[in-house]
């Protein structure tokens, strides 16, 4: 927060009005996947699901996958969630997805939004759809006519890779948050499902491990560093104008750029060390707009990034066991 005091003289009595918070409001975005029976008449997952599915504004993609991970919601196997995500994906005539993540986005950033990025990760998530969809149909063994998921997997690492740039943006990066949460997520499952998949019980490792290790050490970085950035990024368009001793009156004037929104304090001037009731004005409304985002990070990457920081211990002992093949059945490295 930037605070400006303007000028002051001298002064007597009051006026202080209250700071309204509030959080953009939007439209749920529900999408229920196909041919799966409502619990009780209700559908009260939030996140891409089988059983129970309700996409709320951001999409959740990253929410989802993390609860999976936790094995707190009761996805079968990774395919039926898979199948999930890309029909949760997958563009609907009725009601543009992408729509809401960027209006789930606005909460925290405004219009200080990295559209062109925004746009392009679109894009590139269709063509994400296609691998994702060639992965989910994929077996262990190739037989023939058909990829096996070791060479799906390589491609969906590959790509991901290539793309990063996308969500991991230089400009205005925290209005890249849900893109960036949902595509590390799918690729940390495909990367934890081929891992598991070409490990061999009782027998050689898959390479995949260190591959799943190796990514979930740059995301969860990533992850820590994003969510820092957006608080003090935040804090820098909230700004205090204190215009103190001003014809007798202390006023202090808020401006959030954000949420374009100004709100002011006026009071009886008081000495220096002395509190009055609009002394803690600003630093109030920092506190609580600092409270709002660190709830909307943690629904929207705090959550899967817990989740990559368990698997990771996983993954950490698993790459020291592993093999130099990626498939110990075929011998591939």
């Amino acid at each position: 927060m930037e605070i400006r005091v303007l000028w002051c003289v001298g002064g007597v009595v009051m006026v202080c009005s209250m700071v309204t918070l509030f959080t953009t409001p939007t439209t749920a975005y529900v999408t229920a996947f196909p041919e799966e029976p409502d619990i009780d008449g209700i559908r009260v997952f939030s996140g891409p699901c089988v059983y129970m599915c309700v996409l709320y504004y951001s999409g959740d993609g990253g929410w989802a996958i993390a609860e999976f991970l936790a094995s707190l919601v009761p996805y079968p196997t990774v395919s039926s969630l898979l199948l999930a995500i890309i029909h949760a994906w997958e563009p609907k005539p009725q009601d543009n997805y992408w729509d809401h993540v960027k209006d789930n986005v606005a909460q925290v950033c405004g219009d200080f939004i990295n559209q062109q990025n925004l746009q392009q990760v679109a894009v590139y998530k269709q063509d994400l759809l296609g691998l994702l969809r060639s992965y989910e149909r994929a077996d262990i063994t190739s037989d023939g006519t058909y990829p096996d998921k070791n060479t799906v997997a390589d491609s969906i690492t590959t790509s991901v890779i290539a793309n990063r740039y996308l969500t991991e943006a230089a400009l205005l990066p925290s209005s890249m948050t849900v893109d960036f949460a949902d595509i590390a997520s799918v690729h940390t499952l495909i990367l934890k499902d081929v891992a598991e998949s070409y490990t061999i019980t009782g027998g050689e490792v898959s390479r995949w491990w260190v591959d799943l290790n190796r990514e979930l050490d740059h995301y969860i970085t990533y992850a820590v560093w994003l969510e820092a950035e957006t608080i003090t990024w935040r804090d820098t368009k909230i700004q205090c104008l204190m215009d103190i001793d001003h014809g007798g009156y202390d006023e202090y004037v808020i401006t959030d750029e954000v949420r374009v929104y100004t709100e002011s304090c006026k009071q009886l001037h008081v000495s220096e060390g002395e509190e009055g009731p609009c002394t803690s004005f600003c630093d109030l409304y920092q506190f609580q707009v600092n409270r709002d985002d660190v709830t909307w990070l943690r629904h929207n990457l705090g959550v899967a990034r817990e989740q990559w920081g368990r698997l990771k211990l996983q993954a950490d002992a698993m790459a020291k066991l592993a093999s130099k093949y990626y498939n110990p059945f075929t011998r591939d490295q």
